[in-house]
């Protein structure tokens, strides 16, 4: 786990991740949270949510190649580090989660129109509320299954686009 904050003791300024070791991580749930209010506001701030976690996506990528140009000059090992991590990030930042917690506040909404719900307070923003409280149960089990579909298919599509010369050589 990450320390809270962000960062590690011995990390220095340029070695720090901002899109993974700072709050601006929180940014690639915000589909998450648009997905979970979606009963509740306009379909402008919805598209939004998508909007912000697109940004945080596009963002951390083009980071992920710039570190690499910094450390190799093999300019297809950037693109692959930038691309990889544009796929794995789509994958579950935001289209897995957004699907997810859209069912989620979905079903909980039918559940909720079955049921009589005398309050209107809970009545209204249930759905919301547990699409909320599923978000952090979701990330881990989410993150596992993408590292495994990235290292099973995703890396070896990827790596079959390198010349030969640069290609790692598989166990």
């Amino acid at each position: 786990l990450e320390p809270p904050g962000g960062g590690y003791p011995n990390m220095g300024e340029e070695d720090r991740d901002v899109f993974r070791d700072t709050p601006l991580r929180l940014a690639g749930y915000a589909n998450e949270v648009g997905e979970s209010f979606k009963p509740l506001i306009s379909r402008s701030a919805y598209l939004l949510s998508y909007l912000v976690a697109g940004a945080y996506v596009l963002g951390d990528s083009h980071d992920k190649y710039r570190r690499e140009t910094r450390l190799t000059d093999d300019g297809h090992a950037a693109l692959l580090a930038g691309g990889k991590a544009l796929v794995w990030q789509t994958l579950a930042s935001v289209v897995i989660p957004g699907f997810v917690i859209n069912r989620v506040v979905a079903a909980t909404g039918a559940a909720t129109a079955t049921v009589r719900i005398e309050n209107a307070f809970l009545r209204r923003y249930t759905p919301t509320l547990v699409g909320l409280a599923c978000i952090p149960l979701i990330i881990k089990p989410i993150d596992h299954s993408v590292d495994i579909l990235m290292a099973r298919l995703v890396d070896p599509a990827l790596d079959s686009l390198r010349p030969e010369s640069t290609k790692t050589p598989r166990p």
